[in-house]
Parts: C-alpha cells; structure tokens; sequence
C-alpha cells in the first residue's frame, strides 16, 4: 500500500476496510483451517507477499491459533471471511479494530492492539531499521512494503492519536523488535526508528 491508497482508506470502518481488501485480493482460496482446527496450507498466499487475517478478530484475538480459534465458531475459519493483505494493510486492518471493535467481540478479547504491538509493530520496526530476513515467505511480504515506510509512520500516527484518547499507553510501547529475543538483532539497532515514532506522540 503506497501513500495515495492510504489516504484514499483510511477513514473507512473496519468492516469496509475488509470488504475493500477482499475486492481487491479476493476472498480466501481456501478455508483458514480445518474442521479439526489444523491450519489448511492451501489458503496462503505468501508467495505473493501477502498475509491471511481472519475478519472476526474484531470479535476474538489470534483466530490463526488452534487455542484460540477452537474457542470460536468454525464458521470464522471460513474462507469467505478471510482477507488478504500486505503487511502494511495488516497493521492498518488491526488499528481500525482498535477504533472499530465488534459489539459481539468476546469478553475475554482485547482486539486490535495486541496484533499491533505484540506481532506486527516488532516486525516493521526491525525491518525499516535495516533487518534482512532469510525466510523466503518474509522476504516476499517484506518486498511489497519495504519502500512505504512513510505509509507505516502514517498508520502508527492513526494508532497514536486513538490510543492517546482511549487508553493509558507509554509511549515507549512500540519501542519493540521481533528479533531481539533471537540475538543478532535489538531495539537498539532500531533507535533512529524510535525517535521517528516518538515524534507522532507529540
């Protein structure tokens, strides 16, 4: 997602966001998992560099988990209620769930946030700092997204501003790195990246 799209949706809903993915890639080519909650190979698309996420997680978090999503209507798993994305679209489909959550989301879920800081924020951070992956699949999703950091700063700055209303975040809550816990990577190799983000808060 380049910058001109992005200003084109980010003021829709959630839901909208969904339906406009799903145009745009089409729905899933197969179900996300199986009736035994086995994740099914056969609905991912990593070789174009693009990323299944379950439309009901504004309803119930990390649906792509056998613990999880066995708590939840198979019919979730469906792959009518798959959409397809780059990373960028990933983050941005996770901030509308923390602007937009269901009425019928789980008591049990906190959606939105933690798909954003916990799972994709990591990754971006280590990724516009500098990181080269060797897995093949990341290589390919890191291709579509690698020159739009200024969309990713763009999100984070939506995410930003909502949670400032919403909730009582430090601003060092994206100061994260997936590969920090690996070695061979840390947040301070994404220091530069921090001080960027740190000036959306502002």
């Amino acid at each position: 997602m380049d910058m001109k799209e992005f200003i084109k949706v980010k003021e829709m809903t959630y839901l909208e966001y969904c339906d406009y993915l799903q145009v745009k890639y089409g729905i899933g080519l197969a179900d996300y998992m199986t009736r035994s909650f086995n994740k099914n190979s056969k609905c991912t698309r990593t070789s174009e560099g693009l990323i299944a996420h379950h439309k009901a997680e504004d309803k119930m978090i990390m649906l792509s988990t056998k613990a999880f999503a066995e708590m939840c209507p198979y019919e979730w798993q469906l792959k009518e209620n798959i959409v397809y994305c780059d990373y960028l679209e990933h983050l941005l489909l996770h901030v509308l769930i923390c602007k937009y959550p269901s009425p019928d989301k789980l008591p049990i879920a906190d959606v939105g946030i933690g798909g954003v800081v916990n799972f994709i924020v990591p990754e971006l951070n280590d990724l516009y700092s500098g990181w080269v992956t060797k897995q093949q699949w990341r290589i390919n999703c890191h291709k579509r997204v690698e020159n739009d950091k200024d969309v990713y700063l763009a999100i984070l700055k939506m995410f930003i501003d909502h949670v400032k209303r919403e909730r009582n975040i430090n601003e060092d809550v994206l100061h994260t790195s997936f590969n920090e816990e690996f070695g061979g990577w840390s947040r301070n190799d994404n220091r530069k990246l921090y001080s960027e983000i740190d000036k959306l808060w502002k």
